[in-house]
């Protein structure tokens, strides 16, 4: 083993000792757990918290603009789709709607508006296939989740 190799060794077991002692909460003394897990401008509610060990278990549910991941980064909360009841109805159905169907993207949900905006509405499945971008094999995987009124 030479040189370099023997210091990258040293490195690794000492790295991973102080893993081991920091996991032990030997350092919860020394750092306060806010200043590490929480920005500089938060408070944490008396009620929330009782000890300083539990300062990195404060729900951030109820403050959105704390959402962080585990190194600290702020990670904007995404709002979710709610998704639409099934079948969903072909000629009434939105760009959003249309793309909760396995198979249509945004695009191909934006042609099936376009067609039925100058075509008009959708009476049968086999319509479908008039779009372009839609077989027989995609009309009869989106058929199912579908409805013609």
């Amino acid at each position: 083993m030479n040189g370099a190799e023997k210091k990258f060794l040293y490195l690794a077991l000492f790295l991973f000792a102080l893993g081991g002692v920091s996991r032990l909460g030997a350092f919860n003394k020394f750092i306060p757990l806010e200043d590490v897990f929480l920005p500089g401008d938060y408070v944490v509610p008396a009620d929330a918290v009782s000890t300083m060990d539990t300062v990195s278990t404060v729900e951030t549910d109820n403050y959105p603009s704390l959402q962080h991941d585990a190194y600290g980064h702020h990670k904007p909360k995404k709002e979710k789709k709610k998704a639409p009841e099934l079948p969903i109805p072909i000629n009434t159905a939105g760009k959003d709607d249309l793309c909760f169907i396995k198979g249509v993207g945004p695009s191909l949900a934006q042609k099936i508006i376009d067609h039925r905006e100058q075509k008009g509405p959708f009476r049968t499945a086999k319509d479908l296939e008039k779009v372009s971008g839609i077989g027989a094999k995609k009309r009869q995987a989106i058929e199912e989740f579908v409805k013609f009124d």
